[in-house]
This record gives C-alpha cells, sequence and structure tokens, in this order.
C-alpha cells in the first residue's frame, strides 16, 4: 500500500476528531453537516481528508454548533493546551467496500503515525 502524509496543526486535527465523533452520533453524513452548515455539500468531506488543505475556522465552528444544537462552540475544542503546534500524521487510503463486496471508490485513511515536526 501507498503511503501518503498531511501536516497539520494539532488543534486543527482534534477538532476536526471532535466534529466528526459528534456528526457520527447525531447520525449525519459529511454531507448532511454541509449542508445544515449551509456551506458546498462537498465541504465537510473536504475537511474531514487528510490529503486536502481545508479545515474549519473560527466561524465554521459556530455554524457547526447550531448545526448540531450545541449550546456553545466550547464542546467542539480540545480542553488545555495541546502538547505539539504541527504534526505529520502518515495513513495508507484503503478502498471501501460496497455492499455488492466490490471495491468503491471511495476511501478511508487509515492512519500509520502521528508525530511531533
Amino acid at each position: 500500500m501507498k503511503k501518503y502524509s498531511a501536516i497539520i496543526s494539532e488543534l486543527d486535527y482534534k477538532i476536526i476528531l471532535k466534529v466528526k465523533q459528534l456528526r457520527e452520533q447525531e447520525g449525519l453524513s459529511q454531507r448532511d453537516l454541509s449542508e445544515e452548515m449551509k456551506l458546498s455539500k462537498s465541504f465537510v468531506g473536504k475537511v474531514e481528508a487528510l490529503g486536502q488543505p481545508d479545515k474549519y475556522s473560527i466561524r465554521h465552528l459556530n455554524l457547526i454548533a447550531k448545526a448540531l444544537k450545541m449550546k456553545s462552540v466550547i464542546g467542539l475544542i480540545p480542553k488545555g493546551i495541546q502538547e505539539y503546534d504541527m504534526i505529520e500524521i502518515t495513513y495508507e487510503k484503503i478502498p471501501k467496500v460496497n455492499k455488492d463486496g466490490s471495491e468503491s471508490k471511495q476511501f478511508l485513511e487509515k492512519i500509520i503515525q502521528i508525530r511531533e515536526i
């Protein structure tokens, strides 16, 4: 398998993970959340994809909190100070499997390593 790498701030990465966790708990797809935020249908998918440069801004956190019916954006932000400023994430892209057992054109990203840079 080919390995890929992405460089991102640790804070951005943890916010992306938290939003994804909350989105999935609410049973929302990436597209659903993007539409609730009144942004392009692919926005959340791009943010969650490690190979894309898109990230959430302060404005987006407010839109996410509203879409998820939260009382505050604080629940989207990790507690405390992050240990690292920037991290490098090494990952593989693994094809998703369709219901019929064939390989999808979509991929899952399997994280191999996260390291400080």
